[in-house]
């Protein structure tokens, strides 16, 4: 059985990613109070994969459906490109620190 520290709630919010000076787009899948999964085009991380091997940290920014900014320091726990043509990138990552204003956002999803 797999143990959590906050339960997972199913979400679809695009968002960006900054690593190493560059940017990506991405889906945020599902989120806990304290991770994230995120999904985006691996045409895009192809050639920089390195960037997102499991340790490595960056930056996610989304927008609430409020109008809200959220910027969030992220670490790398898995990564893989989906089968069967690799067409995408899959990205768990947990959250440093979280924000109060990101952890009131996520106690408010449904």
């Amino acid at each position: 059985m797999e143990r959590r520290r906050s339960k997972r709630k199913p979400v679809h919010i695009s968002t960006r990613i900054e690593a190493h000076n560059e940017r990506y787009d991405g889906i945020i899948e599902n989120m806990s109070e304290h991770g994230l999964s995120v999904e985006t085009d691996a045409k895009d991380l192809l050639g920089n994969s390195s960037h997102f091997n499991p340790g490595s940290e960056y930056r996610l920014h989304f927008q609430t459906s409020s109008g809200d900014d959220i910027q969030l320091h992220c670490k790398v726990i898995w990564s893989y490109i989906t089968a069967p043509h690799g067409l995408k990138r899959k990205i768990g990552v947990e959250i440093i620190f979280p924000p109060p204003h990101y952890v009131d956002f996520y106690r408010e999803l449904q």
